[in-house]
C-alpha cells in the first residue's frame, strides 16, 4: 500500500493546493453533496500535463485530456462520498504514522519530506490529504469488494495448467478500455466496438498509442498513457492472454470484447521466465515475557534479564521456556518454533533471528510482542518453486478479479451519483 500512497503522494499532489492559494474561485462540478472547483481542475490539468510529459506523450488534445482529468476528480469524489455514508475515517494520528513510513522509506524525516515537497513546489497540506483520500479509496474498496473476491484451489490448478500452456515469459503491455455501462444495448456495446476499431486503426496507421490513451481510454491508467506495466499472460483474462500468445513485440491485439467494454492492447515487450527458487528456512525457539495488566514492561524486562543471566550460568532452555514463557504456541515445546521461511515472523523477531548463526543466542531484545530471548539452532534451503507459484497463482488470480470487480463497481458508483456539469466553453 505505502508505494502506492507514494506514487500518489508524488503524481496528484498538487490537486488540492491550488484551492487554498486562490482568494476566489467558481465551481465547475456538483457531484452528490460536494464541488470540484476550477482551481483544482487547473492544478490536475498542470500535474497530468507534467506527468505526460516526463512520459513523453505528446499531442493530447487540451479538450479531451479536460475531459480525462476531470471525470478522474468526478469519481475521486464520488467514492470519498461513498466512504463518509460507511463511516470510513483517517484520524491526523495515523495520517502522521504513514506520512512518516513514507518519509522513511524515501530516507527522510518527516520534516525533511515536506521540505522536499515545498522545493518541488507543491504544497505539504495537499499532499498530505490526498494521501489520506487514497488510504480511504482503498479502504472503501476493500469493505466493498474483497467479500465477493473467492479463490478456490481448483482455480488455483487452472491457472498453473494455463500457465504451463502458456509459459512464463512475461509481457509489457500498454492498454485502452472504451467502457459500456451496465445493462447497454446491442446498439450501444456495437457503437462502443466500432470507436474502439477506429481508434486501433489509428494507432495501426502510425498515431502515438499513449497520446490516444490519454485522450480516450475509459481506463484507470489513461493518464498514465495507457502503461499497463509488466504482466504475466498467465496472470492476465484468458480472452486477453490467448489473444496475445502470438502478438509480437510492437503488435497490437485484435479489439477484446469484455463484460465491461472493448479493449485495445499492444506487446511493448517480453522478458525471461521464472527459475528455481530456493528459500531461506530457520529453526530456532525462544523465550517470551509480555508485559500485561499484571506486569509492566520494567518488570517484563528485568525478568527476561534474569532469564539470560541463569542462560549464561547453563541452565537449560527448553526448561526455562517451560517455565516462565508467555508463548503458548512452543511454551510446551520448550520454546520451539520449527521450521520458518522468510517474512513469518514479526520484523522485530525476524531481524535478531538473520543475524545470527547456528548455535548462536540472542541478548533479550523488544518486539510488538514483548520481550525475547530466541536462538538459532539450524538453517536449510529448501525448493519452494512449486509453493510459490501456487502462492503467486493465488494472488495473481485474486487481483485480476479484484480489478474487474473495482471497474465495474466504480461506473456504477457514477451511475447512481447525482453530478451537474458547470462547465463554460472557454474552460
Amino acid at each position: 500500500m505505502v508505494s502506492r500512497l507514494v506514487a500518489a503522494a508524488v503524481a496528484l499532489a498538487t490537486v488540492l493546493s491550488a484551492h487554498a492559494a486562490t482568494p476566489v474561485d467558481r465551481i465547475v462540478v456538483v457531484v452528490n453533496d460536494s464541488i470540484i472547483l476550477q482551481s483544482e481542475l487547473d492544478a490536475a490539468m498542470d500535474n497530468a500535463r507534467q506527468q505526460l510529459s516526463q512520459r513523453g506523450v505528446r499531442n493530447v488534445s487540451p479538450s479531451q485530456l479536460r475531459d480525462q482529468v476531470l471525470e478522474r476528480l468526478v469519481l475521486q469524489r464520488v467514492q470519498m462520498a461513498r466512504a463518509r455514508e460507511a463511516g470510513i475515517r483517517v484520524d491526523d494520528r495515523e495520517l502522521n504514522d504513514v506520512v512518516s513510513d513514507i518519509a522513511r522509506r524515501n530516507g527522510m524525516s518527516q520534516a525533511e519530506f515536506a521540505r522536499q515537497l515545498r522545493r518541488e513546489g507543491q504544497d505539504y497540506l495537499a499532499v498530505r490529504e490526498q494521501i489520506r483520500d487514497e488510504i480511504i479509496s482503498q479502504r472503501l474498496r476493500s469493505r466493498e469488494l474483497e467479500s465477493r473476491i473467492s479463490v478456490s484451489e481448483d482455480d488455483v490448478d487452472a491457472y498453473l495448467a494455463r500457465e504451463q500452456d502458456l509459459g512464463d515469459s512475461e509481457v509489457r503491455l500498454s492498454h485502452i478500455l472504451i467502457s459500456v455501462g451496465d445493462g447497454a444495448s446491442p446498439d450501444e456495446r456495437q457503437a462502443a466496438r466500432e470507436r474502439a476499431e477506429k481508434l486501433r486503426q489509428r494507432i495501426a496507421e502510425g498515431e502515438e498509442f499513449s497520446a490516444i490513451a490519454a485522450s480516450h481510454s475509459d481506463g484507470q491508467q489513461a493518464l498514465e498513457g495507457g502503461d499497463l506495466g509488466w504482466r504475466r499472460l498467465a496472470d492476465l483474462p484468458p480472452t486477453f492472454s490467448e489473444a496475445l500468445k502470438e502478438t509480437k513485440d510492437g503488435e497490437l491485439a485484435p479489439v477484446i470484447a469484455a463484460t465491461s467494454g472493448f479493449h485495445i492492447l499492444r506487446v511493448e515487450g517480453r522478458r525471461g521466465s521464472t527459475e528455481q527458487q530456493m528459500i531461506t528456512e530457520t529453526k530456532a525457539r525462544h523465550i517470551l515475557i509480555q508485559p500485561d495488566e499484571l506486569t509492566s514492561d520494567e518488570q517484563a524486562r528485568a525478568k527476561i534479564f534474569d532469564i539470560a543471566r541463569r542462560l549464561e550460568e547453563g541452565e537449560d532452555f527448553a526448561e526455562l521456556a517451560r517455565q516462565h514463557s508467555d508463548d503458548p504456541g512452543s511454551r510446551n515445546e520448550g520454546g520451539e518454533l520449527g521450521w520458518q521461511p522468510p517474512g513469518q515472523m514479526a520484523d522485530a523477531f525476524e531481524q535478531q533471528v538473520d543475524q545470527l548463526d547456528p548455535g548462536e543466542r540472542s541478548r533479550p531484545f523488544r518486539s510488538e510482542f514483548g520481550w525475547h530471548i530466541v536462538e538459532v539452532q539450524d538453517r536449510r534451503q529448501r525448493d519452494a518453486t512449486q509453493e510459490l507459484r501456487r502462492q503467486r497463482a493465488r494472488q495473481a488470480i485474486g487481483e485480476r478479479r479484484m480489478e474487474e470487480e473495482y471497474e465495474i463497481w466504480l461506473r456504477r458508483l457514477r451511475d447512481e451519483a447525482y453530478i451537474e456539469y458547470r462547465l463554460r466553453d472557454d474552460a
